[in-house]
């Protein structure tokens, strides 16, 4: 960034190795013209799972072009602060961080100073905020994914290595896949692929923008430029995931990364911009950046993941598959007692509980489990789940609060996944026939390094042969030809 400012790659003949081969009217004015947005919306969830296969991508190809049309008419609407004068990004950009420097300071202050935490209100809080982030983290960077095919154009060598950076360059203990799916095996978080469609919105653009950069380059330049490395709310998540016992490495780790992406992001839009031969192709230009920049606004942020935890709802979720086990041991405990005939057929889940709290199922015994625990333990009911177990155990202890407002609580409704519940694995073959070498072994390279199985052992190795072709040029490939034509798993 610090070299944009000083002027080095800034605007015009910034970069002058880096020239467009086709007319840049046509890249404006491809997606110019967008359609209205139909009456049914494309369901965010059912897109990110059919994209997240590792084969048959090319069936959902259109659905994913016509939902970043519905997402890109919504953005347009939106306002995006971003400067009218593009000469002025980066400095707009620098403010930016700034700000959000100043702004942690104050919120550090303010912790110290003995403020309650800002975010999160028990643990089980923080561990749902884990599993609402994954549709959105289990596939960062997959927006670029689209530019590895232009490998041999020098003007998108630097999204591609952001790409890589993404990947850890082939290192597993730096892959953000990985990373993620570190953190949630280790709090218990695994389970979130069925979560409400409202939470895949960021993961779907994302999935979608990646299989359509050749589309969408100006809506691609636009979403770089929103993507904060570093933001304030990610800086408080990590602060207080680490305060409620939740190593926030992952989140550190990314405050940390410096701004590669945006300085690439910008030298390519200023090359956009001194390829369009009129005033009103950089007016289109310029509007479609400001729609791909707004896409982040779309769906929920940090904050709205935040505030869309109810452990109330959470608790009732958790327990309602055991809801029959729970009134049957509830049922036998009373006819012990000689008490009969004092509830209906079918007990309403909330009723049920609310008369549990009264009949005293919440005090803990003298080894610290309540009867609703242990009659979830003894009927081998009691969830696996590290993040389900932490919310019974939140709301037990809070269950004074919670259950005067039971009567007047609603069941939660479930979601049940649409996608594959298990990882998936990578493509473990390709053709045997090979006409093009070259061609056929990047493009079988590049299939290991999609958005859906890049964290692999085998994607791994494939991201460092990517790397090495990138860094030190085609004459290399001589070297990794004969192993990798082998098509066994790289």
């Amino acid at each position: 960034m610090k070299e944009v400012m000083q002027g080095r790659g800034s605007l015009a003949g910034a970069v002058p190795s880096l020239v467009f081969r086709r007319d840049v009217s046509s890249i404006v004015l491809r997606r110019s013209q967008l359609p209205h947005p139909p009456t049914i919306a494309t369901p965010a969830r059912d897109l990110f799972h059919a994209l997240s296969q590792p084969t048959g991508i090319e069936a959902v190809r259109e659905q994913a072009r016509t939902f970043l049309d519905e997402k890109i008419a919504e953005a347009s609407l939106l306002h995006s602060g971003l400067p009218k004068d593009m000469t002025a990004l980066p400095a707009w950009l620098e403010q930016r961080c700034l700000r959000v420097r100043m702004d942690y300071r104050a919120y550090l202050a303010d912790r110290h100073a003995g403020h309650q935490p800002r975010y999160f209100s028990a643990k089980s809080h923080a561990l749902h905020f884990l599993q609402s982030m994954a549709p959105s983290r289990m596939v960062e960077g997959a927006w670029l994914y689209g530019f590895l095919k232009h490998w041999r154009e020098a003007k998108f060598a630097p999204l591609c290595r952001v790409y890589l950076r993404n990947l850890g360059d082939g290192d597993e203990s730096s892959n953000q896949v990985s990373l993620y799916q570190q953190l949630l095996h280790q709090n218990g978080c695994s389970d979130w692929r069925g979560m409400a469609d409202q939470y895949y919105v960021q993961g779907a653009i994302r999935l979608a923008l990646g299989h359509h950069v050749d589309d969408y380059l100006p809506e691609i330049i636009g979403f770089n430029l929103g993507y904060e490395q570093v933001s304030l709310p990610m800086l408080i998540a990590a602060y207080e995931l680490s305060e409620m016992g939740v190593q926030p490495h992952y989140f550190t780790l990314q405050a940390t990364e410096d701004d590669a992406c945006v300085v690439a992001t910008i030298k390519l839009l200023c090359v956009l911009l001194d390829e369009a031969s009129t005033q009103k192709d950089q007016h289109a230009l310029l509007q479609r950046v400001a729609n791909g920049y707004k896409l982040h606004q779309l769906g929920l942020d940090i904050p709205d993941i935040v505030a869309s935890f109810d452990l109330q709802q959470a608790f009732l979720s958790v327990i309602q598959p055991y809801a029959v086990h729970i009134e049957r041991a509830y049922r036998i405990d009373c006819m012990e007692r000689g008490i009969r005939g004092r509830w209906p057929d079918s007990l309403p889940l909330p009723l049920l509980v609310q008369q549990l709290c009264h009949e005293g199922w919440m005090q803990a015994d003298e080894k610290g489990k309540t009867r609703l625990w242990q009659v979830l333990e003894r009927g081998h009911c009691l969830p696996w789940d590290a993040y389900q177990q932490q919310v019974l155990l939140d709301w037990i202890a809070s269950s004074q609060e919670y259950v005067k407002r039971l009567q007047y609580t609603d069941m939660p409704a479930l979601v049940i996944a649409s996608g594959p519940s298990a990882h998936i694995t990578a493509v473990q073959s390709g053709p045997h026939e090979v006409d093009e070498p070259q061609e056929d072994v990047m493009d079988y390279i590049i299939r290991l390094l999609s958005p859906v199985v890049h964290y692999t052992q085998e994607s791994l190795k494939a991201a460092r042969v990517y790397k090495s072709i990138l860094d030190k040029g085609s004459e290399l490939y001589a070297q990794h030809y004969a192993f990798l034509l082998r098509y066994d798993p790289v």
